[in-house]
């Protein structure tokens, strides 16, 4: 703080005396000769407020800086296009094997084709290749909720990107079923493709977002559909 700020206080039937050395949401931290405290804003003479604080619960507006919101409408309006012929044909025999792995309960294999599958698609978008983890269970939210999967990026210079999807559910640690996998693959895939096709800093989950990952994953389950 850059001016001492002075207040007394009431403790145990005394009043003491202090410098206010922290300003906290429901108290504040005072220094006395001997002790700390961390006194209520109510006890303080004279009366010191509260910082102000951003809420950030369900409908509050939040603070955003001007590339988040930049960020946020163009994912609201992108497009992606749709997979060429030659790459669906090619797409389709990768996806049918990593279904067919999940069927078995081949953790192996699942891994091997869940890779070869986002190989497959960051070299026909032109994006750098990532690491795909797969296998475990799916944790579960504070909600109630599952983690499908997750996308990360790591480093300051250079970034290393990967991926992770859980291959069995949280409570009857059954293998997913081969569309859920390749949604959730898809679905943390598309952060990656809106980081380098569309340039974004920050990927959100917008209408756009979604648009984007099912017209990639309409073109390929059909092969669940199919076999």
């Amino acid at each position: 703080m850059s001016e001492e700020i002075k207040i007394s206080f009431p403790y145990k039937g005394e009043i003491f005396t202090g410098v206010v050395k922290r300003f906290n949401k429901k108290t504040v931290t005072v220094e006395t000769d001997t002790l700390k405290f961390r006194v209520p804003y109510s006890l303080t003479t004279p009366r010191l407020k509260p910082p102000k604080t951003t809420s950030t619960k369900k409908g509050s507006k939040k603070k955003w800086s001007a590339s988040q919101s930049k960020d946020y409408e163009k994912s609201k309006t992108a497009a992606m296009k749709p997979l060429a012929r030659s790459s669906v044909k090619l797409l389709h025999k990768t996806t049918l094997m990593l279904g067919e792995s999940l069927k078995l309960g081949n953790d192996e294999a699942i891994k091997e084709y869940s890779n070869l599958l986002l190989s497959e698609l960051n070299s026909t978008y032109n994006l750098p290749q990532l690491a795909v983890h797969t296998g475990g269970k799916r944790r579960l939210t504070r909600s109630g909720g599952q983690y499908y999967g997750l996308y990360r990026t790591r480093g300051d210079t250079q970034k290393k990107y990967s991926i992770s999807v859980f291959s069995r559910t949280a409570k009857t640690q059954k293998y997913v079923a081969p569309k859920t996998f390749l949604r959730t693959l898809i679905h943390e895939w598309g952060h990656h493709y809106d980081r380098h096709v569309l340039s974004l800093d920050n990927t959100y989950h917008t209408k756009g977002f979604y648009n984007r990952i099912n017209t990639l994953y309409g073109q390929l389950k059909v092969v669940f559909e199919n076999s």
